[in-house]
């Protein structure tokens, strides 16, 4: 991420001090040169704010060198030097907030069990997000990835009870496809369901369970845009689970035993 130094490229290239640009976006002088040192990061609304003031593209922000950019001549950008504030209609484009290590990785925040319900009003706060374990694994990369604990049967057998989830942040809700297994985090909950996409035919979104044996007690949910809050595609499960197999090789291995007996009597009596 090239987050810091492009605000600081940017605020110089604007002919702005700390001060000035603390005037102007009305965050505090002491916060800007925080973000700028890289020692913390902004959350999504103040992200969005730095990008309308400097009138750079939010993706451009973060992910690309605007010096080397600017310098090359590859995009004719216009800095604003002014500052209009918007409101933030509609689904997010990145998560409110971002967790990195110390060399600008994006970390995997854990949401067990405990925190769910705590998670549905913090996943914006600061306080609330520091204090969720994070870590980082091989092969997640290049993407904002988060993982959930699973609670109830609702998606059994597929998913049990105590799995975790890990999800790739969905950045538009037009990219979710039908019947895959996603993180919904809605005005009702945090929801872990197969998702059927209605969203151009109907303004729907359809939460799904996969469980039989409970069918009656998870009913298809069906949701309204505006009630999203995130959305996780489910990247990876892991689970302690190791549940003996179906009756069906229950009866296979009991037919495997009786031919090794049978062969070991067969040959005792040779």
């Amino acid at each position: 991420m090239y987050l810091a130094a492009n605000l600081k490229f940017l605020r110089k290239k604007s002919g702005k001090t700390q001060d000035a640009l603390s005037s102007d976006v009305n965050i505090g002088r002491t916060t800007i040169a925080n973000y700028e040192a890289g020692i913390s990061e902004p959350n999504v609304d103040t992200l969005l704010t730095f990008s309308k003031y400097f009138g750079i593209p939010l993706d451009d922000l973060l992910s690309k060198n605007m010096e080397d950019i600017i310098k090359s001549g590859e995009k004719d950008i216009m800095l604003k030097g002014a500052f209009e504030q918007k409101p933030l209609l509609g689904y997010n484009s990145i998560p409110k907030i971002i967790t990195v290590d110390n060399s600008g990785n994006d970390n995997i925040v854990y949401v067990p069990v405990k925190a769910r319900a705590g998670y549905l009003s913090g996943y914006g706060d600061v306080e609330f997000m520091e204090s969720l374990p994070t870590f980082r694994l091989p092969g997640l990369n290049n993407a904002t990835y988060r993982m959930f604990e699973v609670d109830g049967p609702s998606m059994a057998p597929n998913v049990l009870h105590g799995d975790r989830i890990i999800g790739e942040w969905i950045d538009e809700l037009d990219k979710i496809r039908d019947n895959r297994v996603y993180v919904v985090v809605h005005t009702g909950g945090v929801a872990v369901k197969r998702v059927v996409n209605r969203l151009k035919e109907r303004g729907k979104l359809y939460l799904k369970s996969d469980t039989i044996a409970h069918r009656h007690e998870f009913p298809t949910l069906e949701i309204d845009p505006e009630d999203i809050k995130e959305v996780w595609y489910g990247r990876m499960k892991i689970s302690s689970d190791f549940s003996e197999p179906a009756e069906v090789y229950h009866r296979l291995a009991d037919l495997e035993m009786d031919v090794l007996e049978m062969k070991r009597m067969m040959g005792s009596k040779g």
